[in-house]
């Protein structure tokens, strides 16, 4: 198969211990503009996928079942949406724990996330902690030699935005969803395109 018939295929990780995660929520709609501008997605909601407390120690071999089908979604990444609650002015506990069990592919030519593409959405009650919380993520994606899009989205005051139902009332904000999935697509499609040969120029 070549690249240009591979569809690239986006990851979202999200969604809190809390049932109608507005977290989980805003990732639904962004792998749902990824699937628009061409890409295949799955989702990790992290109220399904309940990982044990993470141990640096612990080798592979003892992982429950949720991790290692949580750690085989992962590798099956070309790019990445992550979306967490701003807690305390932070990453989410459950979304941190989620993160650093990507230490598992600290190995190989193409370590950690080397040449994968993240988006950020952080859902929050408060302008302070959004902002503390997308730099904390963005200084994870680099820790983990990722790509993180020049275009992220916090939503502030998310609790009033999202219906029963997960609808999204504020235009703006799903306006920057849409973009920031196509944005991801884009950019995993262009890292995918081979340089062109200059040497004879």
């Amino acid at each position: 198969m070549t690249l240009q018939q591979k569809s690239i295929h986006v990851v979202g990780i999200g969604g809190t211990l809390r049932d109608g995660s507005t977290s989980l929520r805003a990732l639904e709609l962004g792998l749902q503009a990824a699937e628009s501008a061409g890409a295949t997605t799955e989702l990790i909601d992290l109220n399904v996928y309940r990982l044990p407390m993470y141990e640096p120690d612990r080798p592979a071999s003892e992982y429950d079942e949720t991790t290692k089908a949580y750690l085989d979604i992962v590798a099956r990444a070309d790019a990445m949406l992550w979306s967490t609650a701003a807690y305390h002015g932070t990453i989410a506990g459950v979304t941190k724990n989620a993160l650093d069990y990507l230490e598992h592919f600290s190995g190989g030519p193409n370590p950690y996330l080397s040449n994968i593409v993240v988006g950020l959405i952080v859902t929050s009650g408060g302008a302070q902690a959004m902002m503390n919380t997308v730099n904390a993520m963005v200084h994870t994606v680099h820790a983990l030699r990722g790509i993180v899009t020049p275009l992220s989205v916090p939503i502030p005051g998310a609790k009033k935005l999202f219906d029963a139902n997960g609808s999204l009332s504020d235009a703006e904000i799903a306006d920057r969803l849409n973009k920031l999935g196509a944005l991801v697509v884009e950019t995993a499609t262009r890292l995918r395109t081979p340089v062109p040969d200059v040497t004879g120029l």
